[in-house]
């Protein structure tokens, strides 16, 4: 049982990204919508979960849009990715700070109103504030001012948050 336990830490540590320490490089392969996005060091390709941010889902106004930015955004060149929290989130991609060059691109999408802040729980901040695994203070400001001049997601009379979203489509799907 000793060896299993060993051998599948090493093949998660081989086969897998590196989830701790400072930063590291990656050429985004493909956008998967407005907040992940397939990555590779051109040996290993995986998904990430850009954290600070949540994008409109599948089906919501501007999630197409959300996309089609974040695919501008890094198409440009190398993405360094900051691992955050415990590096992954519960459906095993690397959950991290993504930024180009040193364009924050959460914060990007965030006051492009293409974003909004994440909220754990869909509670706004400051609820829940010991969720947070970085400081969120600028997402939120950011949001703010992006709801404030209208841009994009908060230009329309009434704005479902991402999240509430998923929670509401579960129940769609039900009926």
């Amino acid at each position: 049982m000793r060896i299993k336990i060993i051998l599948f830490f090493t093949l998660i540590l081989f086969s897998s990204p590196p989830l701790l320490g400072s930063s590291f490089k990656y050429k985004a392969v493909s956008i998967l919508d407005g907040d992940t996005f397939t990555a590779t060091d051109g040996n290993v390709t995986f998904k990430v979960r850009i954290a600070a941010m949540d994008a409109p889902e599948k089906g919501q106004p501007y999630s197409k849009l959300a996309t089609f930015r974040l695919k501008q955004i890094l198409a440009s060149a190398n993405v360094t990715i900051k691992p955050v929290g415990k590096g992954s989130d519960r459906y095993g991609r690397v959950l991290g700070a993504v930024f180009v060059g040193e364009e924050d691109v959460a914060l990007t999408m965030i006051q492009e109103g293409l974003a909004t802040y994440y909220r754990p729980l869909c509670r706004d901040y400051p609820e829940d504030k010991g969720k947070y695994n970085y400081n969120p203070e600028r997402y939120v400001q950011a949001e703010k001012e992006a709801k404030d001049l209208q841009k994009n997601i908060w230009s329309l009379p009434s704005t479902e948050l991402p999240c509430r979203y998923r929670h509401s489509g579960i129940r769609r799907r039900e009926k």
